[in-house]
């Protein structure tokens, strides 16, 4: 997220359902102070001031960052400062989530929307990409160290082997 800059996603409920939300920040020092604000936008909510425009009859419930613990995320390895849960029954009609930051600082984030991962065959034959995304994102120099270390594990094993084979 860029600094000063507000995330929006939008979606629309067909049918009363809950939603549940969660931001997460990676845990590595240049992002140790941020900390990203969440907003419900829709109808029949308050209005509360946010720094951006609201569309027409719609309010907003915002969600400052409360720290909860640290994730550790096991199919990526990595991990996240993670920020409180976000739970409310929500009618059908359509919203937005917000996401902003209130200094104006800018940093990674991800929002989690939903409870239920649903891994399909698609999403395991996909997985090594997603995981090459994620660690990138997270940490290019740490992925970078990663796929560099595993062929020189690699040879270094193969080279002891034979030297004991022989």
């Amino acid at each position: 997220m860029a600094p000063g800059k507000v995330h929006y996603y939008h979606f629309v409920i067909l049918e009363d359902q809950e939603l549940f939300a969660q931001m997460l920040v990676p845990v590595r020092p240049r992002y140790k102070d941020f900390r990203p604000t969440l907003a419900l936008i829709g109808p029949g909510l308050p209005t509360e001031e946010v720094p951006f425009a609201l569309p027409s009859d719609t309010g907003a419930i915002i969600l400052p960052w409360e720290d909860k613990e640290v994730f550790f995320e096991p199919f990526t390895q990595t991990r996240y400062y993670m920020a409180q849960e976000f739970r409310r029954s929500l009618p059908a009609g359509t919203w937005n989530l917000a996401v902003y930051q209130p200094e104006g600082k800018g940093g990674k984030y991800t929002l989690s929307v939903g409870e239920k991962e649903q891994w399909k065959i698609k999403d395991i034959l996909a997985f090594p990409a997603m995981w090459f995304r994620t660690r990138w994102w997270y940490s290019p120099g740490q992925t970078i160290a990663i796929i560099l270390a595993a062929p020189a594990i690699t040879a270094l094993l193969v080279w002891l082997l034979l030297r004991i084979l022989k």
